[in-house]
């Protein structure tokens, strides 16, 4: 299994475009973050907020991280898919017929690559909107909310390579992350808390350690199907 996992490491990192995805995650985060808090900053010069207003970093840091979160989603979309098109998946469980280790070994990267990558966006962004919004940023915790975030863009990761595997598909992959992490925010709120866009948002806000779970459980439901059909069906 650390042979598998050293392999995948050294694949996907032997390419540019992980490193393209994480620069884009690291720079729609704190490019959106700003954004929000500088439009929050405009709504107070124009009166139509007090002066006295403040604002928590975490609120346009969430919704600045739900953007950036999609460049990580790419990335660990492209662990899979990218073998996919190419047809070297073939010559990959050639070298590793247990299939399921191919899932496990790509998986590991994918969420080491997404909990790192997360949490530097999310730093970042925390450190823009703080530093915009001055004496107008709410009180928070900065450690607790970045770590939280990067739990979320880890499982993320875990849960498109599960996806990758099902669908073997890049546009098919990214479009159902959208929807599963963005989409279904709009569904009614007592169906959406057990669902995965619902349960992230919810857990991000510090809303206890249940939406975690649902969370985890969305991702672990995604990884049994995978290893459940790829021992089942041809590359």
């Amino acid at each position: 299994m650390k042979n598998a996992i050293t392999a995948e490491w050294g694949k996907i990192w032997s390419l540019r475009s992980p490193w393209f995805c994480i620069v884009a995650a690291v720079l729609l985060t704190v490019g959106m973050a700003a954004t929000l808090a500088n439009d929050f900053l405009y709504d107070i010069t124009q009166g139509r907020l007090p002066e006295s207003e403040t604002l928590a970093v975490l609120d346009p840091l969430t919704q600045a991280m739900q953007v950036g979160q999609f460049a990580l989603v790419a990335l660990a979309m492209l662990v899979v898919t990218s073998e996919y098109g190419t047809g070297v998946i073939r010559s990959t469980f050639l070298a590793r017929p247990r299939r399921r280790d191919v899932l496990l070994a790509k998986t590991a990267v994918a969420a080491v690559a997404g909990f790192a990558a997360g949490l530097a966006s999310a730093a970042a962004g925390w450190a823009a909107a703080a530093l915009l919004l001055g004496d107008h940023a709410g009180p928070g915790e900065p450690v607790a909310a970045c770590l939280r975030l990067s739990v979320v863009a880890m499982l993320a990761c875990m849960f498109t390579v599960a996806a990758g595997f099902l669908l073997r598909s890049a546009a098919g992959t990214l479009t159902t992350m959208f929807v599963l992490l963005v989409g279904l925010q709009l569904v009614d709120p007592r169906i959406g808390q057990y669902l995965p866009a619902g349960a992230a948002v919810a857990f991000v806000a510090g809303d206890g350690v249940r939406n975690l779970w649902v969370l985890a459980a969305w991702t672990a439901a995604a990884q049994l199907a995978a290893g459940f059909l790829l021992a089942r069906r041809d590359a």
